[in-house]
């Protein structure tokens, strides 16, 4: 016999103990031997092991991606969608490196945030786009500058239902971007 359930036994023992004399705590007690009984079998079934492929914390599915571009970027079309291309962490399965798009696998809350760097004297626009709506804008502006480049960071929380689509576009022709791990991509269900 495990020492859990030894444990388990003498708890349970004590409280139908006590709920002889207390006629009131029944429904308590019964419900902490329905929450000892549940414990016990999950004990049982995981074999006291940590079940670390499980893709749930606290009852909920985690998704959480984290990409950058590999290159840099200049004359970018007005309406293009950023292509951060090198995986980091992806999570889940939403984020697609060859479309720049994460695309919700679970309906929720979720938070989302992107960095975009540009060198001196150029600027590259960007925005976040939910299905085809502009949620925020990201700008960059190096232009005026004779030295240092010039980073921007934007951050939204948004309630997407599954299948949303999420990704970032340019705002205007994107002049010069960074790549490497100056410009990134990054969201997370909470």
């Amino acid at each position: 016999m495990s020492l859990l359930r030894v444990i388990a036994l003498y708890v349970l023992g004590f409280i139908l103990l006590s709920s002889v004399t207390a006629h009131k705590v029944c429904s308590k007690n019964a419900n902490l031997w329905k929450s000892i009984q549940y414990q016990l079998k999950l004990v049982e079934n995981t074999e006291m092991r940590c079940d670390c492929d499980n893709k749930e914390l606290y009852g909920h599915k985690t998704v959480g991606f984290m990409v950058k571009s590999s290159k840099r970027l200049s004359n970018v079309n007005k309406g293009s969608t950023v292509i951060f291309d090198k995986v980091v962490t992806n999570t889940g399965s939403g984020y697609d490196a060859s479309t720049g798009q994460f695309v919700a696998p679970y309906e929720g809350l979720y938070y989302f945030s992107w960095t975009i760097l540009t060198y001196y004297s150029k600027y590259f626009t960007t925005q976040l786009m939910q299905n085809d709506n502009i949620i925020a804008a990201n700008y960059p502006d190096g232009r005026g500058l004779s030295s240092s480049n010039v980073s921007a960071t934007q951050s939204v929380l948004l309630h997407l239902a599954a299948k949303d689509k999420i990704c970032i576009k340019t705002e205007s022709t994107g002049l010069f971007m960074y790549g490497d791990k100056w410009s990134t991509f990054s969201g997370f269900k909470i």
